[in-house]
């Protein structure tokens, strides 16, 4: 029997010293790692993926690896277990660019850091978890937390209205609206993308949480986000709109009427769904206007102070406001017909 060199013990003690948390730091259950360490672009190096069938019906495959550490000593090593488990989770067809990588317990802390049961790399489609059936801190399954690592896969895959940060970060567009988190994040309640200290106020890991709730609706670990995140009904529509039918980007709205001279009128109004940047300019470059864009109560929201044109546009960034109102007054003394193009989210 071949004995582990003295090194190689006293490198895992290191190891494990260096993941340990720092004093007074809250424990988590998993991380989005922007870019793999050394060590850990080593121990993937040394796996080999093998392609497993998801058995959704539509042919697509996951990758999975076994690490031979994993190998030797886990004690729920079975990839298509895992790939079919994948195919029952709502997904498009991101799915057949995931990785899935099973470590031994000790490297999950050496990948992820200290008590996550799995980490999520965007950079590299890949979910590392144990592949050991063993539960979270707070209890959750090796299942509930592959889930919520798909949330997180699901999100790196979607667009998110400008200026808003990444999906990843923010949130999935319908999701992110129904949940009013540039309202929270305005007010300084959320820190999109924090993995340390703000976990429990970063809204993509919430968003991959309730993602994982959706398919698990009874004894799922409790709530640790902001109460106002917790997943309603809507929420869940707003998760599966937003993996099975992913939004695209803006839409044109065209909007014709006459602009009065020398006075202000409502032209009309709009309604904006989704949050993220709305333009508005004229679809007619002979003309020109003086824009207002208000609520439905009329308070002023933004004004073109020097006119709208073809080459001027005005931009609002949506926030929380499900509808808005123009009001429009023609450059010249006259009245005059006008076209607006609106892009919304």
């Amino acid at each position: 029997m071949s004995k582990r060199p003295a090194g190689a013990l006293a490198g895992i003690a290191m190891i494990l010293l260096l993941a340990a948390p720092a004093a007074g730091a809250e424990r988590v259950r998993d991380i989005v790692i922007d870019d793999p360490g050394a060590a850990a672009a080593h121990i993937s190096a040394t796996t080999s993926a093998v392609r497993y069938p998801v058995n959704d019906g539509s042919g697509a495959t996951v990758a999975v690896s076994v690490t031979s550490a994993c190998q030797a000593s886990c004690d729920a090593v079975d990839p298509q277990g895992i790939a079919s488990f994948l195919g029952t989770l709502i997904h498009g067809p991101e799915i057949s660019l995931l990785t899935v990588q099973l470590d031994a317990p000790f490297q999950i802390e050496f990948d992820c850091g200290y008590g996550a049961q799995a980490c999520y790399f965007p950079s590299e489609d890949k979910i590392v978890i144990s592949g050991s059936d063993m539960s979270a801190y707070d209890g959750a399954s090796r299942e509930f937390v592959l889930a919520h690592e798909y949330g997180h896969h699901v999100a790196s895959h979607r667009e998110s209205p400008a200026p808003f940060p990444a999906a990843i970060d923010w949130g999935t567009p319908r999701w992110s609206s129904h949940e009013r988190i540039c309202q929270a994040h305005r007010r300084g309640a959320l820190v999109p993308g924090d993995e340390g200290l703000s976990y429990y106020e970063n809204p993509g890991e919430a968003f991959a949480e309730a993602f994982a709730r959706y398919h698990f609706r009874e004894g799922e670990p409790k709530w640790k986000w902001a109460a106002f995140l917790e997943p309603d009904a809507d929420a869940f529509r707003a998760i599966r709109e937003d993996t099975l039918h992913p939004w695209l980007g803006r839409t044109v709205i065209r909007v014709e009427g006459r602009a009065p001279a020398g006075r202000q009128a409502t032209a009309t109004s709009f309604r904006t769904p989704l949050d993220g940047t709305v333009s508005l300019r004229p679809g007619d470059e002979r003309r020109r206007y003086q824009l207002s864009l208000t609520s439905p109560s009329g308070r002023v929201l933004r004004t073109s102070r020097q006119g709208l044109s073809v080459r001027r546009q005005l931009n609002f960034t949506i926030c929380g406001q499900s509808r808005l109102s123009l009001q429009l007054e023609a450059i010249r003394r006259s009245s005059a017909p006008f076209q607006l193009l609106i892009q919304r989210p």
